[in-house]
């Protein structure tokens, strides 16, 4: 991994627990490597932690903060894009799943070893987050604008765009 930071349920409390995790200058240019990007400016993860031991769950809620640098699909020019974004998810421990286990939404995570890697779900959070396909402000619009222009007649049928191009040849 990346980016770890380990927290074991069974040592927690019933009280909510916070961590501020921000990984040095190595797992920042690790964790771009892996997912694809120039760069991991700045890079923040604020986690709460809950334990509902009855459940057997454990309820992450957080807050990354990102910045990020990411070439341009169509141009490869460098973008740098701010993250600010939350999540929230329920950790059930594998040996007290039950098809009938579930959270609110019907979606949860597991966990095993009585280990949850907070650093690897931020990260994971990051890489969701992050534009799959950033494109440059005006740039990529010129670039791939002329491509896109459908003539009135051909409204309705998919291949006249490809025509044209063709026709440009």
């Amino acid at each position: 991994m990346e980016f770890s930071f380990l927290i074991h349920p069974s040592e927690l409390e019933a009280i909510e627990k916070k961590f501020v995790l921000t990984p040095e200058s190595t797992e920042k240019i690790a964790l771009a490597k892996r997912f694809g990007f120039e760069e991991i400016k700045n890079f923040t993860i604020n986690v709460c932690v809950k334990t509902i031991k009855s459940k057997h769950r454990v309820r992450v809620s957080g807050k990354i903060n990102a910045k990020i640098v990411q070439n341009c699909v169509v141009s490869m020019v460098p973008i740098e894009s701010i993250i600010d974004e939350t999540f929230d998810v329920d950790f059930y421990d594998i040996s007290h799943v039950v098809t009938e286990t579930s959270s609110e939404d019907g979606s949860f995570e597991v966990y095993e070893n009585d280990v949850i890697d907070l650093g690897e779900l931020g990260a994971q959070e990051l890489a969701v987050a992050a534009n799959p396909y950033p494109r440059a402000e005006g740039l990529a619009d010129e670039v791939i604008g002329p491509y896109l222009i459908i003539k009135e007649d051909k409204k309705n049928k998919p291949f006249a765009a490809l025509a044209d191009i063709k026709q440009k040849k």
